[in-house]
């Protein structure tokens, strides 16, 4: 037989990357059991079985391995070809999976992701903001915005700038406990904790230059949502290591003073990360070039600059 159905072609890949039927359906908004007639119907036409099946498991050949890769490339380059065909001015078209962090989202890739619109109108999104970190390949998302460190290897990442956490509080605060004049100060004040199942940050480890201290903190509230503890905060309920970006316009207004500006804790990156899926569409590079330029210089961190310490400032 000969292969006739590029949507067979497309539920192949599908599985292959989510690692099961109903998974992949979910991604292409299918049933299960048509998901499954369709790798069958694959299976016949290239004479092969792609998938070991039984009641636990789901398990790809060597013949489904090798033909994964290439499937996924030829899949990836009809749609480019898609793309430039649907105008003769080369516009960029297509939809633009992505997720990111909820309260980054909402502040700065929402109106990123309309500014780009501006230059590119043909060009769809689906964003998805979780506090929780998404698969890129579980997911069908090609692209995610990351905060910290990264672990898995079978991603991409341009790192775009620094992530940044201070030390902030209220003017209310501040009047009726007095700021700190050390690090070892905060012992004795109440702090505003991060937390979820299995993870307490009551450690704040924290640099001035190259010197470094690792702060046991104390305090009644804490929460797994950097908005509730940025709210907590600003009703002058404690003292916060916050991330620059969730409140910097809080410290240009006054609303929220940095305390003790020459420490902060250790930098880590903000990066843009795709799944190592070739080629890469167009409108994907494109965009995340647009997305570097806009923050590469951190402009959230503009209200630290005039006032930073110098490198390794004692």
């Amino acid at each position: 037989m000969t292969l006739r159905n590029l949507d067979d072609l497309t539920a192949f890949v599908q599985v292959t990357e989510c690692g099961s039927f109903s998974a992949a359906a979910r991604n292409l908004h299918l049933t299960p059991k048509l998901v499954s007639t369709r790798i069958a119907r694959l299976e016949q036409a290239l004479g092969v079985t792609l998938f070991e099946r039984n009641t636990r498991n789901l398990r790809i050949t060597d013949e489904g391995r090798t033909l994964a890769e290439r499937a996924r490339s030829a899949l990836a380059m009809l749609k480019d070809m898609q793309e430039l065909a649907a105008s003769g001015r080369h516009e960029l078209s297509g939809t633009i999976r992505l997720t990111a962090p909820t309260p980054f989202g909402r502040e700065y890739v929402t109106s990123a992701i309309a500014d780009f619109l501006h230059l590119h109108p043909q060009v769809g999104f689906d964003l998805r903001l979780s506090d929780q970190v998404q698969d890129l390949y579980a997911d069908n998302l090609d692209l995610a915005i990351r905060i910290g460190e990264l672990a898995d290897s079978r991603l991409i990442a341009r790192r775009i700038t620094n992530n940044r956490r201070i030390l902030v509080a209220a003017p209310q605060y501040l009047a009726e406990h007095g700021a700190p004049a050390k690090p070892d100060d905060l012992v004795t004040h109440r702090c505003l904790i991060f937390a979820y199942p299995g993870l307490l940050q009551n450690i704040w480890p924290l640099r001035r230059g190259r010197r470094e201290k690792n702060i046991a903190i104390h305090g009644t509230l804490c929460s797994d949502s950097v908005e509730v503890l940025r709210a907590w905060c600003l009703a002058g309920l404690g003292i916060s290591l916050r991330e620059t970006w969730a409140i910097h316009e809080e410290l240009r207004s006054g609303r929220l003073i940095r305390l003790l500006p020459e420490w902060e804790a250790e930098r880590s990156p903000i990066s843009l990360v795709r799944a190592r899926r070739e080629p890469v569409p167009r409108r994907l590079t494109v965009f995340m070039d647009f997305l570097l330029e806009r923050w590469r210089s951190a402009p959230w961190d503009a209200v630290l600059r005039d006032n930073s310490p110098p490198p390794g400032g004692m």
